[in-house]
Order: structure tokens, then sequence, then C-alpha cells
């Protein structure tokens, strides 16, 4: 007889992607911990639900009559819908795990006890935002009732057990100072829809609680917080729910992440590891990638020759990555002909993904259109002015169903939808975002009021150093951070460091607050000769020689992640 009793794990993917990109995670996850994955997850065969239904069967917990995991991959963002910003993302996913709550007490018989979040990239930030709405919601044991008069419709009160974000930009983009740098900040807060200006912290409108009574001075969305910043500010329910985690791990590649930085995914001030010389690493034994500790290192001064010096500068190895073959993701002496191809393919390549990015934004933009007028319509604002309230069809009925909130819709109204003006749309979303943080502006008091006291985690859930079967099949590590050994400030800094803007140190303050949130735990991954660790970290594609390097760090994943 199974637990009665689950576990439940949310895993999201980050922009552009699906879940495959998440699925090695996903299956490697439930397989250890004699887990199963939610029949609505898709997996590529020769894996699927159902075979790794059969290995729980025989794994050491399942004679546990305690708990036991469900892992559930998201889906409900694939594609270009993660365009359509991380909070309409956290909202649909929000949806999704209700959905999957429901499942589990009408399919299984069961509750769901503990519920665990997982983001890779972008994929973070959705489940940090989704963590405070479901906070709001009241769904989380130790929180409290949900506002509004919303009821949800199932019996499970969840403890909040772990959050974790894998290689995500929890400042935003972090920007270099080069002329590729800003051209890639313009072409991605025009082209990436909502998300595009959220994650280059373009946006506006997140008011603080103090401050929610907005005036109609003109300004639009030039008021408040962009919606990152508001992830961290500690006057916002996002950190209230934070705080209910037993742990929060922060998983971040320290070198060679091209896509997202180790600043921007370690929310650290300065990134010492792009001076590799001055700095002792210590790796874990058992997991190769995952750093055990590092630390600064008095270096003598280079007593090359000249002839060596010219060597080495002429090396390949310091070749922009463009123009070295050894770092093209072909085999020889397809890398050859690539290199030689690429100056052709290059302006085409460039094109094509201008012309798609351009194309999905817009397709996102018409979306987040409709969606801001399904809220409207369920909040009485459509009337009041003078838009039509006729549904669009631009919006799959997927979307469509989880902003309704419940209300049903005549299926016969096909009324003709009337273009929203700007001025129209920032009002809603200065409302909406109001309207959010009335609900739980008690709470953000209340975690301020907080500020000072010790986290008291009332059921931990720190595994033992070891904790093996009897036949010595499962284990569980201790969840140790990496640590710094040198004082900080004696840790190198590039002289070439791009300084981070005013709101990005604002976030490091609020993430760093060891009194706000002392359950932080940073994991910091270093792979050698790759050419960007964001799709390693994750082993985005399994069947890639490159991307199976991050094999060890998600083994060190599962074996740290508490059941």
């Amino acid at each position: 007889m199974p637990a009665s009793t689950v576990h439940l794990v949310i895993i999201h993917h980050g922009l552009w992607g699906t879940p495959a990109n998440t699925e090695h995670l996903t299956t490697t996850l439930a397989k250890h911990h004699g887990g199963t994955v939610s029949p609505v997850t898709k997996l590529t065969p020769p894996e699927s639900t159902s075979t790794i239904a059969v290995h729980a069967e025989t794994h050491p917990n399942a004679q546990r009559q305690d708990v036991r995991m469900v892992v559930l991959n998201s889906e409900v963002n694939s594609g270009d819908h993660t365009y359509d910003g991380v909070d309409w993302c956290g909202e649909r996913l929000v949806k999704d795990v209700y959905r999957e709550v429901g499942r589990i007490e009408s399919e299984e018989e069961a509750e769901v006890g503990k519920v665990s979040l997982v983001g890779y990239s972008l994929g973070g930030l959705v489940v940090r935002y989704a963590a405070g709405v479901m906070y709001a919601d009241g769904f989380f044991a130790g929180g409290e009732k949900g506002k509004g008069g919303k009821e949800l419709e199932f019996r499970s009160k969840p403890v909040a057990a772990s959050l974790s974000t894998i290689a995500t930009p929890h400042l935003g983009v972090t920007l270099t100072g080069s002329t590729f740098s800003k051209v890639a900040a313009s072409v991605g807060s025009s082209n990436l829809g909502r998300t595009g200006k959220q994650l280059y912290l373009a946006d506006r409108g997140w008011v603080p609680p103090s401050t929610s009574t907005v005036k109609d001075n003109g300004r639009g969305e030039d008021e408040g917080l962009c919606l990152i910043e508001a992830l961290s500010d500690p006057r916002f329910i996002f950190i209230t729910a934070l705080r209910l985690f037993h742990r929060i791990d922060i998983y971040a590649n320290a070198v060679a992440d091209l896509t997202v930085s180790y600043r921007t995914a370690a929310f650290e001030p300065h990134d010492p590891f792009v001076l590799p010389d001055r700095l002792s690493l210590v790796r874990d034994p058992e997991h190769p990638p995952l750093l055990i500790s590092y630390s600064a290192v008095t270096i003598p001064p280079p007593n090359k020759s000249s002839w060596k010096q010219m060597a080495a500068k002429l090396s390949p190895n310091n070749l922009p990555w463009m123009l070295n073959p050894q770092r093209f993701p072909f085999r020889f002496p397809l890398n050859y002909v690539a290199l030689v191809c690429l100056p052709v393919l290059l302006p085409v390549m460039v094109g094509l993904v201008l012309h798609k990015l351009k194309s999905d934004s817009k397709v996102s933009n018409k979306r987040v259109e409709e969606f801001e007028r399904l809220w409207a319509d369920e909040n009485g604002l459509l009337s009041s002015h003078g838009v039509n309230g006729g549904e669009g069809e631009d919006v799959d009925s997927v979307a469509s169903s989880k902003l309704k909130l419940g209300r049903k819709k005549d299926a016969k109204s096909k009324g003709a939808v009337a273009k929203v003006d700007s001025a129209t749309r920032s009002d809603w979303e200065r409302k909406r975002v109001s309207n959010f943080l009335a609900t739980v502006e008690a709470e953000a008091e209340e975690a301020l009021r907080e500020v000072g006291e010790d986290f008291v985690a009332t059921n931990s859930t720190t595994p033992s150093p070891s904790t093996t079967n009897e036949e010595g099949r499962y284990t569980l590590k201790p969840n140790t951070p990496t640590r710094c050994l040198s004082d900080t400030n004696s840790l190198p800094i590039s002289p070439d460091e791009h300084p981070l803007l005013d709101i990005q140190h604002r976030i490091i303050a609020n993430l760093n607050n060891r009194t706000l949130l002392p359950q932080v735990a940073k994991h910091l991954a270093h792979f050698d000769d790759v050419l960007n660790a964001h799709a390693v970290i994750i082993v985005r594609t399994v069947t890639m020689d490159m991307h199976k390097k991050g094999i060890p760090l998600i083994k060190a994943f599962v074996q740290r992640f508490d059941l």
C-alpha cells in the first residue's frame, strides 16, 4: 500500500524551453527517491511514467508509510508562452499545481503533505512568483488563510519543503558594457515580449504596500519597482512566502555560462572566477563539477619568456569562440567546415533568429492583452472603461480557463473585441498589482516585524550526514553549500568587471540577508572546457556528449534533495 502522504515536486523549465529540457532531472529525481512521475508529464521513450512506477515498486522507499514522491514536470508555459512575463507564467503554473493536487486527491486517494519547487533558468523566477501567489491563496501550512474569500477546491495543506533554482537570473540580465551587450539588451527588451522587459529590468508598476495607493500623475508604468526587484523586496508577499520554505537551494555556474552569468545566478556583487589563476578550488570527489569550497591564493608574478608569452596569446584557446573551431559543438572535420561557412551562415542565422523573436513577441503581446482583458472582465473593469468584453480568438483555451477564476462564459458570445489603448492597460496593470498586494499587505508587514528573529524550522528537512537503507541502495547526503574560505575582501576582482545597477545591488542585499532568508544555501558548479555551461548544468539534451558532463551535478542535486 503506497503512502497516503505525497511530497509533490514541481519542476519548471526556462525561456524558450519545454519540459524536455528538464526531463533528465525529472526522471533522475523520481528514480533516486523511489517516486513516480505525474501521468500528465510527457516523457521521451523508452522512458515513461509506467516504467518509473515499476521502478518505484522495487525501491526501498516503497516500504515507507510516511511519505512518497510525485514529480510534475510542468508544461503550461512551453515554448513562446515564456514570453508572456514571469507573472503570467507564474499564474499559469499555480493553476497547474492546483490541478495536480486535485488529481492526487481524487485519483491516488492521497493528500499532498509537502511541496517543493524547482526552477531552471527563467523557471526559477517563475517558481518564486508562484510561491507568492500560492501563499496569498492560503495554500501552504503555516501560512494565513486565503484572502479575498478565495477557497481552494482540495483539502491538502502542504508544508513548503524546498525551493531550488538552477542557473536562474535572480538579478535579471547583467550587462558587460560591450557593444554586443548593449545591442543584446536593446533587442532582448523589445523582442522577448513582456518577459524581455522584466529580464532587462525595464518594467515598472510594482508599488510597495505602504504606497500602494497609486495617483494618476501620468507616469504610467514608470511608477514603482520592476518585477524582479519586487520578488526580493520584503514589503511584498514573495519574501514572506520564501521564508516558509525549510530549504532554499541556489545552483549556479561559476564559469562558462554565457546565458546566466555567475553574479546573477548566485546574486553576488563580484565574480572572482573570471581570474582562475587567483583561486584555489576544491571539488566534490564523487561529483567533480560541484565545488566544495574555493579560496583566494597569492600567485607570484609570471616569469615566462617572451616566446612563451607570444605562443600563449596565439593559442587557439584564446581566440573568440566564434573563431575557434575547437569550441564548435561538432566533431572534426565538421567543426572546421562550420568555421569556413561562418561568414555566410552567421548573417542568415541572425536574421532568422530576429524574425522568430519578433513574430513570437507579437503573438505573446496579443495573448497578454487578452489575459489582461479577462482579468479586467472578472473584476468588473471592462464596463467602467467602455471596452467590449467579448472573448478574443488569439488565446488558447488552456490559458483562458486559468485566468477566468472559475467564471463560466457564454459559449455563444462572440462579440467583436475592441482594441484596448495603452493607458487603459496600464491602469489595469496598476490595479491588478494593487489588488494582489491588498490581499497580503498584513502578511508583508508581519514579515517586516519578524526581521531580527531567528529562523526556526518546525519540521526540519535537513538529512542526517548519511541515510542508507540496509542494502546500501538509497543514500541521502548532507546539503552542504559551497564555502568561500577566504575573506570576501581578499577575493580577486577583475579590473574589467562592469558595475551592477543600483537595482541589482538592492536585490543582492535582500536575498543575501541572513536575517530574512537564513536557509539559503548556494552550490556552485564548475565545468571545464565547456562553451556554454547553461545547458550542461541541467543536462538539457542527454544524448549530447557535452551536456552529459552535467550528469554528476544532477546526481549531487538529487542525493541532497530530502524526501
